[in-house]
């Protein structure tokens, strides 16, 4: 339960990130908004994947490679269940889309990207807390 929530901050925080970056990119520095969002993307993205990693499941002393390699894919698939679940919520069910986006990046962290990255960020022979002392094994 500790490791869904400091990955729900690490989420919460990589969002702010997101969000800030895209504004200060478009309105302070006058960056085109697609160029401004792939920025921001970006760095909320890597906020996730290094604070998931140390933060939340204690990863530190994985292989990085490894790690940044299923983390990638599991960020691709994730970013395809997102369009297609926000595209069916929007077009086939006509939700406002600032609803139809809380929705569907909650469905998909919770039964998507969080349980996924629980197989990323494990570390073998360390069980699922990194091999930090004391850690919880692979149920943690």
């Amino acid at each position: 339960l500790m490791r869904f929530v400091r990955s729900s901050l690490v989420g919460l925080v990589a969002t702010a990130a997101d969000f800030t970056v895209l504004e200060v990119c478009m309105r302070l520095l006058h960056v085109e908004a697609g160029r401004a969002k792939i920025l921001a993307f970006l760095v909320g993205l890597s906020i996730q994947f290094f604070g998931n990693r140390s933060f939340a499941f204690h990863a530190t002393h994985g292989n990085m490679r490894r790690q940044v390699a299923l983390f990638c894919v599991v960020e691709s698939i994730a970013l395809t269940l997102n369009w297609a679940l926000f595209r069916t919520l929007v077009h086939r069910l006509a939700l406002p889309l600032e609803i139809a986006n809380f929705i569907v990046t909650f469905i998909v962290y919770v039964g998507f990207s969080y349980p996924a990255w629980r197989l990323v960020f494990r570390v073998r022979g360390g069980g699922a807390q990194g091999g930090r002392p004391g850690g919880q094994g692979a149920r943690g």
